[in-house]
């Protein structure tokens, strides 16, 4: 078992860096599940290098991160139009028949523009993962993990990594707080219905990161210090799952948002009438889609207040 905090993620990362690279050759192939793990190993990556950047000196870990974002961001675009594609499709084919005549045409429409947009990320991620700037990123962890830039905090004992889990509870509430500045910090969970809005959807957004990097340094301290006090142990597993569980609800407003966000743009755009999303009937199906997709982001909103009211007690 590692014997320092620093030996702890350095180990840590050691392990994404395998994931990364035993799910390259699949993910530059378009395996969907491929393109999908290597992101989440990326994700966790950049996260622990944020949550435990103390244990390194200052700036040493924010090249990585930047690198990083580049290549979740192109793994993304890769798989984030086919979610939206298949999220979209499914709830055209829940539609009543009786309104077939304008949801079938926009269905056609989502699918053509989204397969494109597929088709291009997966040949920029292809290219990505065969070039100099993915070949440079890996050198460059190599070097960080063979050579660690340590500070004095990462020769302290491996159970000090759960200050990065305190670190982060208290970054999640501050993201959630936001969402109710109106109400003087109250409760999230207790504050008013669902608000509207870019900047609502982005807060929410904030909230999920947050999350995120909560539950994956939760989980860190789980995996590699699991001698650890018996009482640390419990509030991360207890923060691990309740963080996952905002995370996932909030995943799916968020894929709400870039459906909704697809919709417009195509209900928008000059089609073969030369109307907006392609004359009257195109248009009403994706109204209607999209009507839809509201309904669905209340839903997940009001699944994270449930879901939050109970973390925020065990943070």
């Amino acid at each position: 078992m590692a014997s320092t905090a620093g030996d702890v993620v350095l180990a840590y990362l050691a392990g994404q860096v395998t994931e990364v690279r035993r799910l390259a050759p699949g993910a530059g192939a378009g395996r969907a599940e491929d393109i999908h793990q290597m992101r989440v190993a990326v994700r966790r990556l950049r996260s622990v290098l944020a949550s435990c950047r103390t244990l390194f000196v200052s700036g040493a870990v924010e090249p990585l991160r930047d690198e990083l974002r580049w290549l979740s961001g192109v793994l993304g675009a890769a798989r984030d139009p086919g979610v939206v594609r298949d999220r979209l499709l499914e709830a055209a084919a829940t539609e009543p028949a009786a309104l077939l005549w304008a949801v079938d045409p926009a269905a056609a429409l989502i699918g053509t523009r989204l397969d494109t947009d597929t088709a291009a990320g997966l040949a920029a991620a292809a290219d990505a993962l065969t070039g100099a700037r993915y070949a440079g990123l890996l050198a460059a962890i190599d070097t960080f993990l063979a050579d660690p830039p340590s500070a004095p905090a990462a020769g302290e004992p491996a159970r000090q990594v759960y200050r990065a889990v305190r670190r982060d509870g208290r970054r999640l509430v501050r993201a959630a707080a936001a969402l109710n500045d109106d109400t003087a910090g109250a409760d999230p969970g207790a504050g008013p219905g669902r608000e509207s809005g870019a900047d609502h959807d982005v807060a929410l957004h904030t909230v999920r990161k947050a999350a995120k990097r909560l539950r994956y340094s939760a989980e860190l301290m789980l995996e590699a210090v699991p001698g650890g006090p018996a009482k640390r142990l419990k509030h991360a597993r207890r923060a691990a799952k309740g963080a996952r569980s905002v995370q996932q609800v909030l995943g799916l407003h968020q894929d709400s948002v870039m459906a909704r966000a697809v919709l417009v743009e195509l209900a928008r755009r000059p089609g073969a009438e030369g109307e907006a999303g392609g004359g009257s009937a195109v248009g009403f199906g994706l109204g209607r889609l999209h009507a839809a997709e509201d309904v669905r982001a209340a839903a997940a909103e009001k699944a994270f207040r449930k879901s939050w009211r109970k973390l925020r007690r065990r943070l």
